[in-house]
C-alpha cells in the first residue's frame, strides 16, 4: 500500500469510536465486526461505518444461496 494511503486510513477512527459517537448497542457493533470482517480498532470512514450499519440492521441475517 502506498505511503500516502496509510496516512489517510490512519486518520480514521475506530470502529468503536463510531460506534460510541453513533450510541451504537454493544450487540449490534460486535455482529457488524463479524459480518464486516472487521477487527478490534479497525478504521473506516465514518461513511463507511454508516452505511455498513445500516446494512446490517436492515439487512437479511444470512447471505443469499446459502
Amino acid at each position: 500500500m502506498p505511503e500516502n494511503e496509510v496516512k489517510v486510513e490512519e486518520t480514521h477512527p475506530t470502529v468503536e469510536e463510531h460506534a460510541e459517537a453513533l450510541a451504537v448497542p454493544a450487540w449490534a457493533l460486535a455482529g457488524l465486526r463479524v459480518r464486516m470482517g472487521w477487527a478490534v480498532g479497525a478504521r473506516v470512514s465514518r461513511a463507511q461505518f454508516e452505511r455498513a450499519l445500516k446494512e446490517f440492521l436492515q439487512g437479511p441475517t444470512a447471505e443469499e444461496g446459502s
